[in-house]
This record gives structure tokens, C-alpha cells and sequence, in this order.
């Protein structure tokens, strides 16, 4: 067979094919591998034959055929089944499509037959998932499923996931091709954007797509409407009576009476033809036109013509009801279909308020050491969330309780917040589990990325270690886990899919408002965060969950969806925020907000007399909170001494918080003093960290967690353009830096690696850029876009063409990825962007950027690990906003 046989075969009757060119330039090698998926819902029905009889073509083409019995994609699908019944309807659903294609006299040792099971709960598998969905917009997750998945009001979080694993099914079953209906059309078109991304690094496929075959009804032929099909296992009265209902109006050739015929009875009949009985005569068709224009022009009537499709029928389904008239399968028709359907959710609800109330009922009084106990696990919460469950716990044993942490940036002094509260757990007898939660710093916008976790989560482990002991605290009971370690584990993954069945798209963004970066377009990735953390708590089997006021909307999803999947609900500790050093909120990225824990002495000293603290305000007072919340309790009841001169009042000590807060509103301690205090409290802490920390192995830790950004090299000298003379420090002020609008996208004449922008920065006329993103972004991508552009650099001819502006992007080197930087979205072409610690300057003052200086300068522009574009650690903005970058963190911008 040559290949234009082959290939009339395999795309005959199709829609459409994505990819014609590279299936003939396979089949000039080698045979083609395709798969076909279907997901094990409802019952398999007549309509099955369309694709079955492709499967026949394909085989026929010598091509080798793969059909996956997605089971993990029916438990996606809006919880069409149970699990439990996906087990029982993917074994029914393998014997009646083998059924199905010995009826055609498709030999079954030319393919393969695999379930999803099978490699989709595997390590690398949901690696792959994982990192996919770093990648995947919400948007663009829920367009792609939009025509497959079912749509509802409050869509659920795995209608989410069902694009991509069906994408990456692809690379995983090792195919060039992926066949469906062209209601997956979207899908593909998905897998075509987001395999081929260099994050995944895996080729674009082949789709081939079967039209819909229309219900008998008129709609799309459905597994879960009874009247819109015809059953395989149906019996030939019930065959008589559903086409006789079906819609076949005379001359009206859209009907799903001939679509039938078309793609099944045809196809699967090309050397004898179709017959229609009219009356006594016998009407005979080579080919399905001459059957439609002689039911146009009413030669053919609708009556004869579905008793035809009766017999034709009938024929196809006598031998699939006889094997399915085997005691065997008879009963596994039953569990996988089984009349009467209880709702498992609503089950374990009344299960979960039935537990409830044994756990209400069965209180009894503490002894005088549990009730210590429960005090110190309590001290200094914000909330203990389930007191009677804690205290139950505590007549029996000692609790387990857990913290996570994830993994990006790095620890610093703000810590030993959490670091006091686990010193009490541990002293009040339980066991603490620390995750090092890598993956979940993966998913919340790449913070850590994939190459860098297991570093980070050893820096992250040792330091803790460090932190605890230079507390004092008994760290005989705690034990360290990472993420990884059990998050990529096949049951794991199984709970992952089936709690994503259950919880809607918004309550997973509300979820995770609070402890995940919020961003214009958000990845997928931060969706599956709040399950991820809730689940944790069953796998490790703990009593309580321990984590900030930021976890608490993470806590509540928990103790709301895990008694859905059968399991028990969690006691939840809140502790407070983390009071920063200089303020506000602790983030580990920026370096001038943080105190590092291996801060030199003369650094800690400088960041301390930066940190707000007004004479007499007491509120958001990040020098009081870290007294209150760490000193203190560290204290044991010594309370806290502050030395200061004899003319300021003299030393003087307080036993309690409340007393240094009095004293402090009355002003009478002064700011300068109490940083003084703290200064010697945090190196008393730091101290031990520091020394340990000068052991070489350790020092390695932090390289290998951390390792230097490669900087260009740069010559010695620079000045011009703002940056004074040579050896002058340079100076970001000299950077005319604006928001510019794309108004045209050309190739360069001379360059295939080139485009010729137009650029729109509020001026007489716009700019000519040169760009060479030409192989990396269509001109689609770039066109009406808004972007930031460096305005005064001397103009630049390239290859003939003179470019007088340079596009900033964020670019990462392994493996390749190239960025645009967002301006806020109300932004207009010519906007100033300025640095927010310093003033901006009008454009009309920028002199022309020298090029030594433009590469001083260009070695500290960077993307942090919020997401936002800086100059070291200083944040450029407009009047508007932060200019972000929605995906790429802790890159250079160039």
C-alpha cells in the first residue's frame, strides 16, 4: 500500500486533520502511532461505531493503534460516576468495544488497549501534570474543555485538569497522532500550544477529527440521555421502537438516520453498499450520495429507510449481545450500571455530623496536666479552630500537629514566629511534622523552580533545625518531610483528581487568596494549592494543622471538603502574622525587607534603623509585634530589658508585654532606644545560626539553594547618561524608561530572526524597534500589545534597519523562555516608569544612555519572586502600578 492510500484511508470521512503535512512526512518513514480515548462514563452506545470504524480504517493503513480507557478522565468529568463504579464501567467498557470491533471483523491483536490508571497516577506523569499546570492559564484550561467537559453554573476544578492530562496523554503514550471528535477541537488546539512551551520541551501531534454524529433526537448522541440513543446491549424491539421515534423528516437530509448510515454503515459496508426495501422493491447504493440525493428528491421515504438501518443494525448487535448474554457479563453490567445510584457525597456528610456528635458526646474532664498541655499548644493563637476535639486528644495521647513552609525565597528572622509556637508544641509533648513544601512553591507562580527544590528544601530543613535549637527547643519529636516525597505518589494523585470532582473553580481561587500571589491571569497551578495543603493532613495522618492568619480561608476549604472524601476534619491553630523587619507582611523576596537569618551584625543594625517604628504608635508596629510575639515568649517570664543611658532614664526591664506596649504610647521609650534592645536580642538569636552556617558543607547548601545570577561581564569605567564619571556608582535615574504601545509587527527585510515594530510612545511620530523575537512570538502575540521600552539609548542600525528604542523582557536562559513585561492594565502609550524609592525625572531631562552604562545598569534589572519588575531590590512603577510579569520570577530582564 503506498502512502497516498494510506492516507486517503486514515482521513477519510474526517472533518478535519491539524497536521496533514507531518503525517505524510511520518508515513514516508514509518507507519503512524495513534491513540483514541475514550472516557468510561455512560454506557457505550450505537454512535461508538463511528469511531470504530475508523479504528478499522486506521488499522487497514497499517497504522498502530492505541485505545485508552480514560478512567481517570471520567472521574474528571463532573463526577458522571463514583469512582467506584469508573472501576466497574472501565472493565465494562474494555469487553463491550472488543465486543464491538470483532462485530466489524477488526482483529484485535493489532491493537493495544491501556487504562489511564496505568501511567497517569505515575511519578513522571504527575510531574508533567504539575508542571503544566505552572504554565496553563484558568482561562485557558476552561476554553479548552469547554465543549467536551460539562458545563455548569460553578464549574468544578477538574473540568480544569481534563484538557491537560488529555494533552499530555499524547507524550506519555508515545504517539504522532490523537484522534477524537471535533468537539475536542479545542483540546488539541490546547495540547498544540502548550506541549511544545519550553518548560515541557515535548513535540506538537497530529489531530484527526470525526464529525459529530447527530442523536437520534436531533442533538448530539449521548452516553447519559436514554432517548437520544441506541444502546449496544438494546434489545431489536427496543431498536424498532427508538428509530421509529427518531427525527427523519422526508427530504430533509439532516437527519441523524443518514448521519448513520454516512459514518458507520457505509464506511464499514464499502464493497456491498446499502439497500433500502421499498415496498417489494430493492433499492441498491454504491455510495452514500446517491442514497442522500435519492432521499432529497423523496424517492427514498423516511419509514424505509429506518427499517433498513433496523436490519443493518441488528446485524451489527446480534453478536455484541451474545457475548454480553454470559452469566459474567450480565453481572458486571450490573455494577457498572446499576439501577439505583446512592449519593456518596451526601453519605459521608451524614457520616461526617454523625462523628461530629460522637466526638461532642464523649468529652469528659481533663486532669490538671492536659489541661497545662492544652494552654501552652494555645498560648499566643490567634484561634484555635475544634478546642473540644484538642482537648479530647489530650485525655488519650499527645497530639501530632503539622506546619508546612513552602520552599521560595529564604528564611529570615520573621520565622522564629512560627519557630516559638512549634518550641511550645514540642514542649507541651507532640509530635510535629515540618513540610518542606516544594511543590507547593512550584505551583504558587514558579517561587522555587523545578531544578532548585531540592536544594531550597535542604537549605530550608537545616536552617530550621538551626532556628529551633538556637531557641532552645526539644526537637527530639520533630521530623522533617518534603513535598515530593508522597505528593507525586499514584494514591496521592487519586486523591488529588477525585477532591478536585468535588470543589468548584471559585471556592479554589478563595481558597487560596490569601497565601498565593495574585496575579491578572492566573495558572492553574494556584488552583490545585488549597487541595494539595488540605490533603496533607490526611496523608500524614496529623491531629492539627498549625499555620498563619493567611492559611486560615486554606483551613476552612479543608475542614469543608475533606469529610466529602470520607475523611476527618482537622484541628486548625492560627497563629498570627509574622511581623516584618522593616514592615508589613513578611515576602521572602525582596532583600531590603527582610532580615536574613546570617545577616551580618553591621546589616541587621542598618535594616533595623529603617523599620518603622513612630514615637508612641502602637499600631502596625512591626518593632513591637516581633517583642510581642518572639521575645516575650522566648523569655520564659524574664521579660524584657531595654539599656539605654542614665540621662534617657536608665535600664530598665518589663515583666510583660502589656507594660512595654503602656510604656512605649506614653513615649516614654523612645523608637531608637528599643531597636537598640531588639539589635542585641535578634544577634543573641542569629549568633548560633551564623557559626553554624561557616561549616563549608552548610555554605554549599546555600549556593546550591541559591546560586548566583550569571552577569554579563562588564567593562571597567561607564559615566554619561546620568552616571557621572568613570568609576562613578551608576545611577538607575539615567534609564528613560516608558509604557509603549505595538501598533505594526513586521519581518525584518533581511532577517528571519527579526521583527520591525512600530511603536506608539505618545510622540509625533512612532518609533522604529528592532526585536528579536521573531522565533519566539507570533506577530499576533505582539500586535495592539502594550510593552516597556528603554527610550535613550543611541540609536542602533540592525542589518539596515535603524531601531531607536530596546523592548524589555524577562528572559531565562534553561530552558529557554522569553517574557514581555506588563505595564498596569489602565496604562498608556508614553506612561513614565520611574523607581518607587526614588523621584522620577520628565523624559526631556534623560540625556542620551551610554552603552558601558546601559551595561552596569542592565546587571541589576531583574523580575523578583513577586513577580515584579526591579532595579535590585527597588520596584519600577508608574503612576498606575508595579509593572509585573505574569509568569517568569526571579529572571533577568534584558
Amino acid at each position: 500500500m503506498d502512502i497516498e492510500e494510506k492516507i486517503q484511508l486514515i482521513t477519510r470521512n474526517l472533518q478535519e486533520v491539524i497536521g496533514e503535512e507531518k503525517l505524510r512526512s511520518i508515513l514516508k518513514e514509518r507507519d503512524l502511532k495513534i491513540y483514541w480515548g475514550t472516557a468510561t462514563t455512560g454506557k457505550p452506545h450505537v454512535a461508538y461505531f463511528v469511531p470504530m470504524s475508523k479504528i478499522a480504517d486506521f488499522l487497514k493503513a497499517q497504522c498502530e493503534v492505541t485505545i485508552l480507557l480514560a478512567d481517570v478522565h471520567a472521574c474528571l468529568d463532573n463526577m458522571k460516576a463514583t469512582w467506584e463504579l469508573v472501576c466497574y464501567r472501565t472493565d465494562y467498557y474494555e469487553n463491550v468495544i472488543k465486543s464491538m470491533l470483532k462485530s466489524i471483523g477488526v482483529p484485535l491483536d493489532k491493537l493495544r488497549f491501556i487504562r489511564g490508571t496505568e501511567f497517569q497516577l505515575s511519578k513522571q506523569y504527575t510531574e508533567d501534570m504539575y508542571r503544566l499546570s505552572s504554565l496553563a492559564t484558568e482561562h485557558d484550561a476552561k476554553k479548552a474543555g469547554a465543549e467536551v467537559v460539562k458545563q455548569v453554573d460553578d464549574p468544578l476544578l477538574s473540568g480544569l485538569l481534563y484538557p491537560g492530562l488529555q494533552a499530555l496523554d499524547e507524550e506519555h503514550l508515545k504517539v504522532d497522532a490523537q484522534f477524537g471528535g471535533v468537539d475536542q477541537r479545542k483540546i488539541f488546539v490546547y495540547a498544540e500550544k502548550y506541549l511544545p512551551m519550553p518548560e515541557m520541551g515535548y513535540t506538537k501531534r497530529i489531530h484527526l477529527m470525526n464529525p459529530m454524529v447527530p442523536g437520534l433526537t436531533g442533538g448530539k448522541m449521548s452516553s447519559s440521555e436514554e432517548d437520544s440513543k441506541i444502546d449496544l446491549l438494546d434489545s431489536s424491539e427496543s431498536v424498532a421502537k427508538k428509530l421509529q421515534r427518531a427525527f427523519c423528516e422526508a427530504g430533509n437530509t439532516d437527519n441523524g438516520v443518514l448521519a448513520f448510515i454516512k459514518y458507520v454503515l457505509f464506511p464499514l459496508n464499502e464493497d456491498s453498499g446499502f439497500s433500502v426495501e421499498k415496498g417489494n422493491v430493492r433499492l441498491s447504493f454504491s455510495k452514500y450520495s446517491e442514497l442522500e440525493e435519492a432521499f432529497l428528491k423523496q424517492e427514498v421515504d423516511p419509514d424505509s429507510l429506518k427499517r433498513s438501518v433496523e436490519r443493518c443494525l441488528n446485524k451489527l448487535l446480534d453478536p455484541i449481545r451474545n457475548d454480553f448474554d454470559s452469566e459474567a457479563n450480565r453481572k458486571l453490567t450490573m455494577d457498572a450500571y446499576p439501577k439505583v445510584m446512592t449519593s456518596v457525597v451526601g453519605e459521608l456528610e451524614r457520616n461526617d455530623t454523625a462523628e461530629k456528635n460522637s466526638i461532642s458526646n464523649s468529652l469528659v474532664a481533663l486532669e490538671l496536666e492536659k489541661e497545662a498541655k492544652y494552654q501552652l499548644i494555645a498560648k499566643n493563637l490567634k484561634a484555635v479552630v475544634n478546642t473540644d476535639g484538642l482537648r479530647k486528644i489530650l485525655t488519650e495521647r499527645d497530639p501530632h500537629i503539622l506546619w508546612g513552609i513552602s520552599t521560595g525565597g529564604k528564611p529570615d528572622v520573621s520565622y522564629f514566629v512560627q519557630m516559638c509556637k512549634i518550641s511550645d508544641f514540642l514542649k507541651a509533648g507532640c509530635k510535629v511534622t515540618v513540610i518542606l513544601a516544594d511543590l507547593h512553591s512550584f505551583l504558587d507562580n514558579r517561587k522555587t523552580p523545578w531544578n532548585l527544590m531540592s536544594a531550597r528544601s535542604a537549605y530550608f530543613e537545616k536552617v530550621i533545625r538551626e532556628m529551633l535549637l538556637s531557641i532552645g527547643a526539644p526537637i527530639e519529636k520533630v521530623s522533617f518531610v518534603r513535598g515530593t516525597d508522597y505528593q507525586l505518589h499514584k494514591d496521592y494523585t487519586l486523591n488529588v483528581y477525585r477532591l478536585s470532582t468535588i470543589v468548584s473553580v471559585r471556592d479554589a481561587q478563595v481558597a487560596g487568596e490569601d497565601a498565593i500571589r495574585q496575579v491578572e491571569h492566573p495558572l492553574l497551578a494556584s488552583r490545585l494549592y488549597p487541595l494539595l495543603q488540605s490533603l496533607d493532613e490526611e496523608q500524614l495522618k496529623v491531629d492539627a494543622h498549625f499555620g498563619g492568619e493567611d492559611q486560615t480561608k486554606i483551613f476552612q476549604f479543608a475542614q469543608k471538603y475533606l469529610p466529602k472524601l470520607g475523611f476527618k476534619s482537622r484541628i486548625h491553630l492560627i497563629g498570627h502574622t509574622a511581623p516584618k523587619l522593616p514592615g508589613g507582611k513578611v515576602g521572602l523576596t525582596e532583600e531590603e525587607s527582610k532580615i536574613d537569618l546570617l545577616e551580618t551584625k553591621k546589616n541587621l543594625k542598618k535594616k533595623l534603623g529603617k523599620t518603622f517604628c513612630e514615637p508612641g504608635n502602637i499600631d502596625n508596629n512591626p518593632i513591637l509585634a516581633f517583642i510581642r510575639h518572639v521575645l516575650i515568649p522566648l523569655g520564659d517570664g524574664r521579660g524584657f530589658a531595654l539599656k539605654r543611658p542614665a540621662e534617657f532614664g536608665g535600664d530598665i526591664s518589663f515583666s510583660d508585654y502589656v507594660s512595654l506596649e503602656s510604656a512605649f504610647a506614653n513615649q516614654e521609650i523612645h523608637p531608637a532606644d528599643l531597636k537598640n534592645a531588639v539589635e542585641v536580642y535578634l544577634n543573641d538569636l542569629i549568633e548560633p545560626i551564623r557559626t553554624a552556617f561557616q561549616n563549608s558543607a552548610n555554605a554549599a547548601l546555600i549556593t546550591s539553594a541559591y546560586p548566583p545570577p550569571k552577569k554579563e561581564a562588564v567593562a571597567k569605567g561607564g559615566g554619561g547618561g546620568g552616571g557621572g564619571k568613570d568609576g562613578d556608582k551608576p545611577s538607575p535615574v539615567a534609564l528613560d524608561i516608558r509604557v509603549g504601545k505595538i501598533v505594526e509587527v513586521k519581518k525584518h527585510p533581511t532577517s528571519e530572526t527579526l521583527y520591525v515594530l512600530s511603536v506608539d510612545l505618545s510622540e509625533s511620530e512612532p518609533r522604529l524597534v528592532v526585536s528579536g523575537l521573531a522565533n519566539i512570538l507570533s506577530s499576533d502575540q505582539l500586535l495592539n500589545r502594550l510593552g516597556v521600552f528603554l527610550c535613550n539609548l543611541r540609536p542602533a542600525t540592525l542589518l539596515g534597519v535603524e531601531s531607536k528604542a530596546m523592548l524589555l523582557c524577562a528572559s531565562r536562559n534553561e530552558p529557554k523562555f522569553i517574557e514581555l513585561l506588563d505595564p498596569p492594565s489602565s496604562s498608556k502609550p508614553g506612561d513614565v516608569i520611574f523607581l518607587k524609592d526614588g523621584l522620577s525625572e520628565s523624559c526631556s531631562q534623560k540625556s542620551e544612555l551610554k552603552k558601558k552604562l546601559w551595561e552596569k545598569l542592565q546587571g541589576d534589572l531583574k523580575v523578583n519572586a513577586d513577580g515584579k519588575f526591579v532595579w535590585k531590590d527597588s520596584p519600577f512603577i508608574t503612576e498606575l502600578g508595579d509593572i509585573m510579569c505574569k509568569t517568569l520570577t526571579g529572571v533577568p530582564v534584558k
